[in-house]
């Protein structure tokens, strides 16, 4: 692999890191009633998880082994966009439309993070980043399964699933990286 190629790979990978921690934050926020400042945290975090996750598919880019980690990292990519996108939604008033987008959002992540794990499964001494993936693709899920619980109006249980998922999707990541990191030392 090139070093350039490389260097995406874990920069993309460590911005993730921050852009899940930034929205996990957002969603402890909301769990006590601070739903306005939950929006304007878990925005900017999922954009930042979205330009994370496109560096990482750039870095894949060209490599035969890594296509379907490529795919699934363009996936995790729009998935995050769709989330940043509902926040304009759901700071403008318009709850309905952006619990739906931020639903779609959430399963188009969980997909590409699935997706990942299937790419690095297969490959040799991957199994950390495989777990981080899976983590990922669980966490994504689990906020995805939130957002319905918004639009039925049982507000309390999806603030507590959204909280959940985001945290299982920032140590996901955390491992993610730390695997990916750790490849250019070894």
């Amino acid at each position: 692999m090139k070093e350039t190629e490389y260097e995406l790979e874990v920069i993309g990978a460590w911005l993730i890191v921050a852009g899940t921690f930034i929205n996990a934050s957002g969603e402890s926020i909301n769990l006590i009633g601070e739903e306005e400042l939950s929006y304007k945290l878990t925005g900017p975090g999922n954009a930042i998880e979205a330009a994370g996750n496109s560096l990482q598919a750039i870095g894949k880019s060209g490599h035969h082994e890594k296509k379907v980690s490529e795919f699934g990292s363009w996936l995790q990519a729009a998935g995050n966009s769709a989330n940043a996108a509902s926040r304009v939604y759901l700071l403008d008033g318009r709850k309905k439309d952006g619990h739906y987008l931020d639903v779609i959002g959430n399963v188009i992540q969980s997909l590409g993070a699935s997706a990942e794990a299937i790419g690095t499964a297969a490959q040799k001494d991957r199994e950390q980043l495989t777990a981080g993936n899976l983590l990922i693709a669980s966490g994504s899920a689990v906020d995805g399964l939130s957002g319905i619980y918004f639009l039925k109006e049982h507000h309390a249980e999806g603030r507590a699933l959204a909280w959940f998922g985001a945290y299982l999707q920032a140590v996901g990541a955390l491992l993610a990286a730390d695997a990916i990191t750790s490849e250019g030392t070894s």
